[in-house]
């Protein structure tokens, strides 16, 4: 009986030693992440730009003149779904050091220390488009939000289109409700269930022309209408 317990006791120990000893499995973000361009992290001089696209086709030029503003450094694009599909664009447009798109879908990724410096030294940010719910369920009073009224305050280009441009103003549609919320149903009933609103998500100063410059998307066609929309 003695030296079953002593076997037994020997077994345990040296399971005990290889379970200390084993690597730890890689461990799981809870945010996704790609990048076209240089990893490096570079410091460029910015200049504040507002680009407000109402969904819709993406305008070149906006891209352009994106990366000219943030002076060539690195370009971030936050979205709660989706993946890369705006790296190769964007980085063949702005003539950045790198497109970096973060795919920020929880509390938990919006509080992660990569998602939040990698926002904070973004030379241009850019939100895409999709569901202004989730922005403001995964990334409202978090230090991701902090990270981007951070860039928008140095001051550097930031924008959105759709989604992205909807919680940019003082006065937000939420979209948390059950359902969505149509003009008819929230003219007629303005406690309305599905009527969510947020304030200040982002705080962007007043639209001053005197320092900020200003593309609307219906603008910028005008403009430059020998490019036609993708």
């Amino acid at each position: 009986m003695r030296q079953a317990l002593v076997r037994l006791s020997l077994i345990l120990l040296a399971y005990t030693s290889y379970a200390a000893a084993a690597p730890e499995s890689p461990a799981q973000h809870s945010y996704r992440y790609y990048l076209t361009g240089s990893a490096a992290d570079v410091q460029r001089p910015t200049r504040g730009l507002f680009v407000l696209q109402g969904g819709g086709d993406d305008v070149d030029h906006n891209y352009v003149h994106m990366g000219q503003m943030g002076g060539g450094g690195d370009f971030v694009v936050l979205r709660a779904t989706g993946d890369d599909e705006y790296n190769e664009y964007i980085y063949k447009l702005c003539h950045c050091d790198s497109v970096e798109t973060l795919v920020v879908d929880s509390r938990a990724a919006a509080s992660d220390p990569f998602v939040v410096k990698t926002v904070r030294n973004a030379e241009a940010l850019f939100i895409a488009g999709g569901d202004q719910g989730n922005y403001i369920r995964f990334w409202k009073g978090t230090p991701l939000q902090d990270a981007i009224n951070f860039v928008v305050a140095k001051p550097a280009p930031i924008g959105g289109t759709s989604a992205g441009m909807a919680v940019a103003g003082e006065f937000v549609y939420s979209a948390t409700g059950p359902d969505s919320l149509t003009s008819p149903d929230g003219l007629a009933n303005p406690f309305d269930v599905n009527l969510t609103l947020e304030r200040n998500f982002l705080a962007l100063p007043r639209l001053q022309p005197s320092s900020l410059a200003i593309i609307c998307w219906d603008h910028l066609r005008q403009l430059d209408s020998t490019s036609p929309p993708r």
